[in-house]
């Protein structure tokens, strides 16, 4: 049997674009046996329960000493059985991700390409158990939309009018305004526990739940409305129904896997979106997914 030994220390949107991979390889190497070992953070464990990975080891050192030199030494002070020879990849987008071209393609494809594979899919793998959707059932009432404000690696504007990535609040503010206005009364944002939180009566903060957790909510909201961030990676795990104010500093190819069902994406500078704009991609998602239906309609 063949041994690999996978290390990746990597945000949330990349960790769970490096499924695909796995996913790639498994089905090219099915007698193969995985170790994949990475940071113990909680959005790390969207990894758990992955049939792809047959020995998943969470680290702390990563996390607590930002360690991204894996020397020889330092692999083999890990837990793992040596005797037998390991084939070495570390998931890294820097390694491959050299070139225009392949800046371009969706983030699954390039770690998949790494490898020397084709994706069976674009779209990321997760593995929701019953009780994950029994708990995001208990935190809301359907119908309910889900709001992500948070984008890292998010530089200043030149303008000095907030951050490149960011929607402005006020324009958040109107959105859940019409969205009342539509009937639907539960909308909740979420973030992890370090994010800072906007408190206002329109919404409901759900910061720091589990990453499964949050997994589910996303699965289950009549929509999605996000930033470019990893819980658009996530949202598209579970073919959410989803709006994304995706910022053109990043690829357009990154936004969209080509497997989404049910997805709108406005690019450009955020800032450039009219919560006009923002509440009509909304209305055909709703519409699409039969959330909307003419009781929604003003007479």
């Amino acid at each position: 049997m063949e041994r690999y030994l996978f290390i990746s220390h990597n945000a949330l949107g990349d960790t769970l674009c490096i499924t695909c991979a796995l996913r790639a390889f498994k089905l090219a190497h099915p007698d193969s046996y995985v170790t994949f070992v990475t940071q113990s953070a909680g959005y790390t464990r969207v990894l758990d329960g992955n049939p792809d990975i047959d020995f998943l080891l969470y680290n702390d050192k990563m996390l607590f000493d930002g360690l991204k030199d894996f020397s020889e030494e330092w692999i083999h002070t890990l837990p793992l059985d040596f005797n037998a020879p390991q084939t070495l990849h570390v998931m890294d987008m820097k390694r491959f991700c050299t070139t225009h071209e392949v800046f371009q393609e969706h983030i699954s494809r390039g770690f998949t390409h790494f490898l020397g594979l084709e994706p069976v899919r674009e779209r990321p793998y997760i593995y929701l158990t019953p009780a994950d959707r029994k708990m995001a059932r208990s935190l809301v009432k359907e119908p309910y939309v889900v709001l992500s404000f948070h984008s890292n690696s998010n530089p200043d504007r030149e303008d000095g009018k907030g951050r490149k990535k960011d929607w402005p609040m006020e324009n958040w503010l109107e959105l859940c305004q019409r969205l009342r206005a539509t009937g639907i009364n539960d909308i909740v944002a979420i973030g992890s526990e370090y994010d800072g939180r906007y408190g206002s009566p329109v919404w409901r903060n759900l910061y720091g739940l589990p990453i499964k957790a949050v997994a589910a909510l996303l699965e289950s909201a009549a929509c999605v409305v996000t930033l470019e961030s990893g819980i658009g990676h996530l949202a598209h795990a579970v073919d959410a129904a989803m709006v994304m104010l995706y910022s053109d500093l990043m690829p357009p190819g990154w936004a969209k896997p080509s497997e989404a069902t049910n997805c709108r994406v406005l690019y450009g500078d955020p800032h450039e979106f009219s919560p006009d704009r923002v509440m009509s991609a909304v209305t055909e998602v709703l519409e699409h997914s039969g959330v909307l239906t003419l009781q929604n309609e003003p007479a």
